[in-house]
């Protein structure tokens, strides 16, 4: 079971009081005894999301607009509270509603806007449906005043296949999707000495390692399978194309404790696995790209992979530390 955490936090075990005198013959145990220990991830840093990109849309449109309360918040599908509900609820998803005539089978068809039934809802007032999407705008979103421009972000978003946020189209038909890599975590081999931070700089920087055996944590789902029953593994290269030619370097297992923060999509999702990585044969100043991999056996997804963004390639990037 996933702790709970606060964004910000600080090192060390977790506190708990002692338990109150019981007159019962046995003390029962106390849930919180074997917590695991508190890991500061003020290193988790979102780095600004670049237009188009999904979780751009989720950040702009998604959760601000349609996840409020009562409708989108997981009440029913879509579910748009976080990047990867969202995708899942909606690539390839089969429709609930529908028009008159039935024309649309699922909610975002890959590469056909006209097919996407969630471009109809936000665009055409249906009859007998509760109406155009969205029915009502919170105060904290501006979807009245760039709707055009959120629109025309959706389209093209289709249009180019509906891929996740880190490039990776969905396949065009079957339910199954490809799970979504959503970022990593790096901690040096004592674990309480807190997440390693990005180098100081203009722009998205390198995560700053040591040349040594580090501990990566990933944050990764899938549609159908928990995070454990995937197949998912790491490589390092000097660049995207280095690293997404080389072989696997090791695999991921169940971590030794589990924590929920921001992921590099602006969400918070469960980093619940882990891999050891030598770097110890690393000169100081060497820049790595880090590839995650996830299988879930009809699909594989890779980030970064070379054609991926430049903000998803230089969110991957690590540096050896003087």
């Amino acid at each position: 079971m996933p702790c709970r955490l606060p964004l910000l936090f600080s090192i060390g075990a977790l506190t708990v009081a002692a338990l109150m005198a019981s007159c019962r013959p046995e003390t029962p145990p106390n849930p919180y005894d074997d917590l695991p220990p508190v890991v500061d991830t003020d290193g988790l840093v979102v780095p600004p999301l670049p237009e188009g990109n999904f979780a751009w849309l989720h950040q702009q449109v998604f959760a601000p607009t349609c996840a409020n309360s009562g409708c989108h918040d997981g009440t029913f599908e879509p579910d748009f509270r976080t990047v990867g509900s969202a995708w899942n609820t909606l690539v390839n998803h089969p429709v609930i509603a529908n028009d008159a005539a039935m024309s649309f089978n699922r909610r975002v068809v890959p590469g056909s806007v006209s097919s996407s039934f969630l471009f109809e809802r936000l665009t055409v007032n249906i009859p007998n449906t509760s109406g155009m999407m969205p029915l009502e705008v919170d105060e904290e979103s501006d979807y009245d005043e760039r709707r055009e421009e959120y629109l025309n972000a959706i389209a093209a978003w289709i249009a180019a296949g509906a891929p996740d946020i880190n490039g990776n189209v969905a396949p065009s038909e079957g339910a199954s999707l490809p799970p979504q890599i959503h970022g990593f975590a790096a901690f040096p081999p004592d674990l309480t000495s807190g997440v390693y931070e990005r180098a100081e700089g203009v722009g998205i920087q390198p995560v700053l390692v040591d040349a040594a055996n580090i501990q990566v944590f990933v944050a990764i789902t899938d549609d159908q399978l928990a995070p454990e029953a995937l197949s998912c593994s790491w490589a390092i290269g000097i660049d995207a194309d280095d690293a997404d030619a080389a072989d696997a370097g090791g695999t991921f297992g169940a971590a030794p404790f589990t924590f929920d923060a921001p992921t590099f999509s602006g969400s918070t999702e469960t980093y619940s696995l882990s891999a050891p990585i030598d770097l110890t044969g690393y000169a100081p100043g060497t820049e790595l790209t880090l590839q995650l991999r996830a299988d879930d056996g009809d699909a594989e997804s890779r980030s970064p992979l070379p054609d991926s963004p430049d903000y998803i390639q230089l969110i991957y990037r690590l540096r050896i530390a003087p």
